[in-house]
């Protein structure tokens, strides 16, 4: 859901409006770009799987889902005093 402003992916030639819903489909490779001209964009990204990301000739370079960004959320907590287990409060 596009809540403000609008975007686009370089790969595509539909444009993501304020209001509008978009959907992807598993496996779309895409870049996404804000155009010069709108002061803020805010959209309610809802990821069900993982993020794959990829090099300019489509080789996976790393992998973003769930797991690991529990395992940053622990690293962080542990850094900054409050202990890694700091997380699990937002597991249920």
């Amino acid at each position: 859901m596009t809540l403000r402003g609008r975007w686009h992916y370089l790969e595509h030639d539909w444009w993501a409006e304020e209001g509008g819903y978009s959907f992807e489909p598993p496996g779309d490779i895409h870049t996404l770009v804000v155009p010069d001209g709108v002061e803020e964009m805010v959209t309610l990204f809802h990821v069900t799987g993982a993020y794959i990301y990829v090099d300019p000739d489509g080789n996976p370079v790393g992998v973003e889902d769930v797991f690991t960004k529990l395992g940053n959320a622990r690293r962080h907590y542990e850094d900054v005093g409050l202990g890694a287990d700091f997380a699990d409060q937002f597991i249920r």
